[in-house]
């Protein structure tokens, strides 16, 4: 049996380690351009290893659908291990390609007319989404990020994630600044 002020330790050392993944995408997300996206790329990543997703089994597709908006962030990110998994990017052509192939689904703002209908196949498929269009969350797309006073910063949709069996760690959940 482990004395109490090592639990206690023990639960800090996790904070602080969430923390040192989480917190370097935000701190460093400057607001404009190539920065905001290498940003949001690594802030997508450290999401993704703090997320169970259904059906991932030796491989995680990120799909991006609509116009890329992360230049060559992304390609940094390609063969990443995630868990026992190893993380690959994919760009689908159609909303119902990527619900078919995909594990997370970047949905760009150019997709914004079709995000809600996304959102809900997503939620039947088991796929996280992820955007930064305003209002996203809203919609029902699990991970709205933007930018606030020049960090990363998110909304959670958690009906929308319970909805598709989707499970974000509540470490995380803690840093959004808003929860619905």
């Amino acid at each position: 049996m482990m004395p109490a002020c090592f639990a206690r330790l023990r639960k800090n050392v996790h904070l602080l380690v969430l923390c040192w993944v989480l917190l370097p995408a935000a701190v460093q997300a400057q607001a404009q351009g190539a920065d905001e996206y290498a940003a949001k790329a690594a802030f997508i990543y450290n999401i993704a290893q703090f997320s169970s997703v259904p059906n991932m089994n030796g491989v995680v597709r990120l799909c991006v659908l609509g116009r890329d908006p992360f230049g060559s962030a992304l390609a940094t990110l390609e063969g990443r291990i995630l868990g026992n998994a190893r993380l690959t990017i994919l760009y689908p052509r159609s909303g119902p390609e990527a619900l078919m192939q995909c594990h997370i689904l970047y949905i760009s703002a150019s997709e914004a007319d079709d995000m809600a209908a996304l959102a809900d196949g997503a939620r039947a498929a088991g796929v996280l989404t992820i955007a930064d269009t305003r209002g996203a969350a809203r919609k029902g797309v699990m991970l709205e990020l933007y930018v606030d006073d020049r960090r990363i910063a998110f909304e959670f949709n958690g009906a929308a994630a319970r909805g598709a069996g989707v499970v974000v760690s509540s470490k995380v959940l803690r840093l959004a600044r808003a929860i619905y």
